[in-house]
């Protein structure tokens, strides 16, 4: 795995996660990525601040994050 092929993933999982929002079973099932594949390119996106995480009943959940200015 190189940093092209980090961010070619990285840009799938960002337009699965337009206007939705995941768990990471979820996400692998819709990107159709590998554990490794997946956790490297939420990783680039985090690093980038373009997704954001949240937990419900114990379940993480990944999501775009939208940056707004007031």
């Amino acid at each position: 795995m190189d940093k092209y092929m980090i961010g070619n993933n990285a840009g799938i999982v960002w337009r699965a996660l337009h206007n939705n929002k995941y768990s990471w079973e979820e996400l692998m099932k819709v990107t159709g990525l590998t554990p490794l594949e997946l956790a490297a390119a939420i990783g680039w996106l985090a690093r980038e601040d373009k997704i954001r995480f949240s937990s419900e009943r114990g379940i993480i959940y990944f999501e775009v994050y939208h940056e707004c200015y007031y």
